[in-house]
């Protein structure tokens, strides 16, 4: 029997290799949600460097662990509850993640046309009351689908369809039979949306989709990756897309990874006042607002306005944020140099004394003023002598 091991190791074509057995006890659950039976595996081009290949495999090993384990206690019927509101919200992650797993590359629109129909005519169509079979026009709407009694006969479809169970194990989440019910209910009444969005960008329409925006904020904590890139992977994405100077690079850096710190899970989690908080904190002793103000806040702004364009998060929550920078007291005596020290010391003693002129040859040091001669007038020297006295040699 073939040894499953977790750990990185190079093949002699230089690739990258990781392998992990599926436990017996999920190994069923698992091939039906992600097509591997006996064991998942990792694959890696040999032009990945090494601390790359690292950083991907532990992103892998966790996902599959993560996946496992909720598996086990969806099989065990341990899970969390979930009020309405909450199944709602967490609709909306659904609808981000299922139209992310195929809009850019979303193949033919005939294969979202079919799947439309299916929902309606295969799927809900079925369940209508006889009434609404005999005159349609009463219930446009179709209200009658959202019953009690049709919403149970058409979950485990709506389910299949929408994939709610691959989405609840890379979002590390187990819900109990309640919320479960409340969450496909909720991801029922928006896949009609997102398969004729999918529909759209088949056809070359990419139209911002506000459909997003509709749904509240999940309240919840989700762990996996259904919950978006966090922080840094925001950043790594930014990098690769824009290809900013190596030195904005440089200095983002430490940014984001102070921010991946600050909030571990979705970057697209960061609200407005947790941002402000953030921000608040970052003057230090060794880190001054001027820099948090030129720098920081800069950094994360840019990077989060290019996200939202991107639908890699709803909303900026840094665009208006802000930090104050004291002013700084200036003494202006302090600032003056010596030299000019020196000049307006030789200004005052020239104003309060009646001017003597040295004879040619004679130092400016023995008659007491710093002068210097010129053709018909005589001028104070202003920062040129480093003392009063003996400054200047007169011709």
């Amino acid at each position: 029997m073939a040894i499953r091991m977790a750990a990185l190791v190079r093949t002699k074509s230089g690739e990258f290799f990781a392998r992990k057995g599926i436990p017996a006890d999920v190994r069923e659950a698992y091939a039906r949600l992600y097509g591997q039976r006996w064991e998942a595996q990792l694959r890696l081009p040999a032009s990945t460097s090494k601390h790359e290949a690292k950083s991907k495999h532990g992103e892998w090993l966790a996902e599959v662990e993560t996946r496992i384990a909720t598996l086990r206690a969806t099989t065990k019927g341990e899970g969390q509850p979930l009020s309405r509101l909450n199944a709602i919200a967490l609709a909306g992650r659904w609808y981000t993640w299922f139209v992310g797993q195929y809009e850019s590359d979303p193949g033919s629109p005939d294969k979202w046309s079919k799947l439309s129909d299916q929902l309606v005519w295969d799927v809900l169509h079925p369940e209508a009351p006889d009434e609404f079979h005999e005159n349609p026009k009463a219930d446009p709407e179709w209200t009658w689908a959202k019953q009690p009694e049709v919403r149970a006969r058409v979950r485990p479809r709506i389910a299949e369809m929408a994939r709610t169970a691959s989405f609840l194990a890379d979002s590390g989440l187990v819900l109990n039979s309640d919320a479960q019910a409340l969450f496909v209910d909720a991801v029922g009444d928006n896949l009609y949306q997102a398969l004729t969005l999918l529909q759209k960008r088949a056809e070359g329409d990419y139209t911002a989709d506000a459909t997003p925006d509709s749904f509240p904020a999940y309240t919840g904590i989700l762990v996996g990756k259904a919950n978006g890139l966090d922080c840094w992977q925001l950043f790594e994405s930014f990098v690769s897309a824009t290809r900013p100077a190596a030195s904005t690079v440089k200095r983002w850096r430490a940014v984001f990874l102070h921010m991946k710190s600050a909030f571990p899970h979705s970057a697209d989690a960061i609200t407005d006042a947790s941002a402000r908080a953030w921000v608040s904190k970052l003057v230090t002793p060794a880190r001054t607002a001027l820099t948090v103000k030129e720098v920081w806040i800069p950094a994360a702004r840019r990077v989060f306005s290019w996200a939202e364009k991107q639908s890699l998060a709803r909303k900026n929550p840094f665009s208006a944020v802000s930090v104050d920078v004291p002013k700084k007291a200036r003494d202006r005596e302090t600032k003056l140099s010596s030299r000019r020290r020196l000049g307006q010391s030789c200004r005052r003693r020239w104003r309060s004394t009646s001017p003597r002129t040295p004879s040619r040859g004679q130092s400016a040091g023995q008659c007491g003023y710093a002068l210097i001669l010129a053709p018909g007038r005589a001028r104070l020297l202003s920062c040129e002598a480093s003392t009063c006295r003996n400054a200047v040699r007169f011709m």
